[in-house]
């Protein structure tokens, strides 16, 4: 992200643009040759500097380029920056699987995952929430819940289990 001092600067910059604009153009008429802009406020052209007669084509070039180039670049940085505030509020929105508390909620509150566990799992009393925990720890090879969060691993466990869980529903 940018600092305070290149905020400060990007501001300059576009102020800078709006009072001066990015139509320039030069001018010849034999004897000199003359920078010159297009005034945003009048559209009236105003002399910004005299160039040396012999200076090559690609300064010429770059000097009369500089206006649109600079707008170019703003409007490229405003784009790129609405894309990223884009993506970052879609990653807000796409919040990963809380799969600690699925799981534990299926622990806690579903009589047929303690069913499930009780005739697939040799869970001998499903009666305590604490005991279903433990089983479910053990059966996942995991310390704690929030390592389904943490540890791809734990979570592909954890979804092979509840798979394994709705397949045995639906039999």
């Amino acid at each position: 992200m940018a600092t305070p001092a290149e905020i400060q600067k990007l501001e300059r910059i576009r102020q800078d643009m709006a009072y001066i604009g990015r139509d320039w153009s030069i001018e010849a008429d034999g004897a000199e040759i003359r920078l010159v802009f297009a005034d945003p406020a009048d559209g009236e052209f105003r002399l910004a500097a005299t160039l040396a007669p012999d200076l090559p084509y690609a300064v010429q070039t770059f000097l009369v380029g500089a206006g649109d180039n600079l707008a170019f670049l703003l409007d490229m940085l405003d784009r790129c920056a609405r894309a990223y505030r884009e993506i970052a509020s879609r990653q807000r929105q796409n919040k990963p699987k809380d799969y600690a508390a699925e799981c534990a909620m299926k622990c806690q509150n579903d009589q047929a995952f303690r069913r499930f566990l009780i005739e697939c799992h040799d869970m001998p009393d499903a009666a305590d929430t604490e005991r279903v925990k433990v089983k479910v720890r053990s059966l996942l090879a995991i310390h704690s819940m929030g390592e389904l969060n943490d540890d791809p691993a734990a979570a592909a466990r954890w979804d092979n289990l509840r798979k394994d869980f709705n397949q045995w529903k639906r039999l």
